[in-house]
């Protein structure tokens, strides 16, 4: 398999020890090989979440002795899919004890393709003593920097389509098979187990109309009726999707206007491909009544890419009034308190101006109008237009 390099690896280069880095993110976007092309000139030591072997490595830990003999004897170690190992919070807080005291402290690594506070409480038991980073699957940029903006426009409506998972990426004849293959034997079977679901047909039922209205506020009223399922239920299930990394929400901005939805959210999925996967449609971009959310879905999580890549702590909110006469933009970012907004349009000539009653409001936020084939200057210039 072609290795593309990631952007993320030299910020994992730089961190130093006693911390443990957990880098979280779904399953199959790059994690493990991540951690071996770090790992590759060290005596590691691996541990797999998925080895019933390995499980349990916390039980085969009991001492402060038996904690630092495993340190003293590698100069990392590495614990992959992390959220399976019981009490990992408790042994990430050990090691990292243990580490601190060593005149050379060895690297710690662990993977989670679900937030690991969601399983075991990492946060909680290790706090302070963690970096935590997120790897999604491959951004535009990545693919740009190994091979060119202009392959990369030249496959943008296959990328909308099929995502960007680097499996998808660099096997793309058997993409359909093999993302299809991904939600039926990986995704679904990690979230039952995680959640404890007892009602699978339901909750795959409510996976499939958030996978049918990507970009339309949520109404989760709606949804427990459609789903035959309380509306708490919903939630905690949207929430237990957005911890395993399958959808993210988006909220709605408000400052001091009061027919701003405040409370609403948008709900994206992580990957497009996965969505169509999840409705099994792979049909051309070109040919979908779906091709403008694909769009928006597309470029919600190439920003959350990019920002997640500059640590800079950006929020993206949707900006949406209320009435029948609701006016809308679809995506507004937040850095340091300064606003950037964008809409998003699939034909470059599309002449769109951005609605007035937010323009009066925030006439301080500018409004960029992105197609897929401008993709290249949101990661290009992306921090230009907030200076």
């Amino acid at each position: 398999m072609t290795l593309i390099p990631r952007a993320v690896l030299p910020q994992l280069l730089r961190h130093k020890p006693p911390k443990a880095v957990l880098l979280y993110g779904p399953r199959r976007a790059g994690k493990t090989t991540l951690l071996r092309e770090i790992g590759k000139d060290k005596d590691v030591t691996w541990f797999d979440g998925d080895n019933p072997d390995d499980v349990n490595i916390g039980l085969n830990l009991p001492s402060g002795a038996s904690v630092r003999t495993l340190l003293l004897n590698n100069n990392a170690i590495a614990i992959d899919e992390a959220q399976r190992v019981p009490g990992i919070g408790l042994l990430i807080k050990r090691l990292v004890d243990a580490n601190t005291l060593l005149e050379k402290p060895v690297d710690i690594y662990a993977t989670g393709s679900s937030s690991l506070d969601l399983a075991s409480g990492v946060r909680e038991s290790a706090l302070g003593r963690i970096v935590e980073v997120n790897v999604w699957p491959f951004s535009t940029a990545e693919l740009a920097e190994s091979s060119s903006w202009g392959k990369v426009l030249q496959d943008i409506e296959t990328r909308i389509v099929f995502g960007m998972y680097p499996e998808i990426c660099v096997d793309p004849e058997n993409a359909k098979a093999n993302l299809i293959n991904h939600c039926t034997a990986l995704l679904f079977k990690d979230i039952f187990e995680l959640g404890g679901i007892r009602y699978s047909s339901k909750f795959e039922i409510l996976v499939k109309h958030l996978a049918y209205n990507i970009g339309n506020v949520v109404n989760y009223d709606a949804l427990s009726r459609e789903c035959g399922l309380s509306r708490t239920t919903v939630v905690d299930y949207i929430r237990l999707l957005e911890h395993c990394f399958v959808v993210k929400t988006c909220s709605s901005y408000a400052r001091n206007l009061s027919n701003e939805l405040r409370k609403s959210k948008k709900i994206y999925f992580c990957d497009t491909g996965i969505r169509n996967a999840i409705l099994k449609k792979f049909e051309p971009l070109t040919t979908r009544a779906d091709a403008g959310a694909l769009w928006e879905n597309f470029f919600f999580m190439e920003r959350v890419k990019y920002h997640s890549l500059r640590q800079d702590f950006a929020d993206i909110y949707f900006w949406r009034t209320a009435g029948q006469a609701a006016r809308e933009i679809d995506f507004v970012e937040v850095v340091d308190g300064r606003m950037q907004a964008f809409e998003c349009k699939l034909s470059p000539k599309a002449k769109v101006k951005p609605t007035l009653t937010f323009t009066r409001a925030y006439p301080e936020c500018p409004v960029e109008i992105v197609t897929p084939q401008e993709l290249y200057k949101v990661w290009q210039n992306g921090q230009d237009h907030r200076n």
